[in-house]
């Protein structure tokens, strides 16, 4: 899978050769594109957008960019940090409903996920110290935001809770619908014949066990 900028020179050409060529997956983020632009790429072969409303130019009455998209006739799958910091809970609630079959949760967890708070070294991607603060990390001294620290669990509760869906609904946005954007029939459900990877939450959506390939790998205590 490829995420790329589809206002750059070429992208649709490239798009077109990597959807069709090479059976790789095209995602529209880190992109300045208008919507028709948006558009454009994917009649070009591009289906998601990598954590809309994050990275690209924000949603307008006039001019909504990418994250239009996520209503449009040919809604693309479409993927949401939901750590209640880079989406504010009604954004993410509203674009939940705006099309819950094509929605996905991520984390845009870093390094510094369970680790203490305080400051930590950079690297190559980001040549400063980083702050890390709860679920948020900074670089130091600046309010710029280098990613989340939150687990997808928690992102299952959080749109449980803030778009007032059921928790299967929160769960199908975590397995199914990133199996069905992939392309993948052999897991995202539990079927017979499928891969027997999954986790077992409680009724709060906190995890109890995980088992891979029909083995139990962790049990919470």
């Amino acid at each position: 899978m490829v995420t790329l900028a589809p206002e750059l020179d070429g992208s649709n050409k490239l798009i077109e050769e990597l959807t069709k060529g090479h059976d790789i997956r095209v995602s529209l983020g880190h992109s300045a594109a208008d919507f028709d632009t948006g558009l454009a790429a994917l009649k070009a072969g591009a289906t998601s957008m990598t954590h809309v409303f994050n990275a690209m130019n924000p949603l307008h009455h006039r001019s909504p960019g990418l994250a239009g998209l996520i209503a449009s006739e040919e809604s693309p799958y479409f993927s949401l940090i939901a750590d209640g910091i880079h989406l504010h809970a009604a954004t993410l609630a509203m674009a939940f409903h705006a099309n819950p079959h094509k929605c996905i949760l991520i984390t845009d967890s870093v390094e510094m996920a369970g680790l203490a708070d305080g400051l930590y070294p950079g690297h190559a991607q980001i040549p400063h110290q980083q702050r890390k603060r709860g679920n948020q990390v900074t670089i130091e001294g600046t309010e710029t935001l280098i990613g989340s620290c939150s687990s997808l669990d928690e992102c299952v509760r959080n749109l449980k809770q803030w778009s007032g869906c059921s928790l299967a609904q929160a769960v199908q946005c975590a397995t199914e619908n990133i199996a069905k954007m992939m392309g993948l029939e052999d897991r995202g459900v539990i079927e017979v014949g499928r891969r027997a990877d999954f986790v077992v939450l409680d009724d709060t959506g906190r995890l109890l066990e995980t088992w891979k390939g029909g083995e139990l790998v962790y049990q919470r205590g």
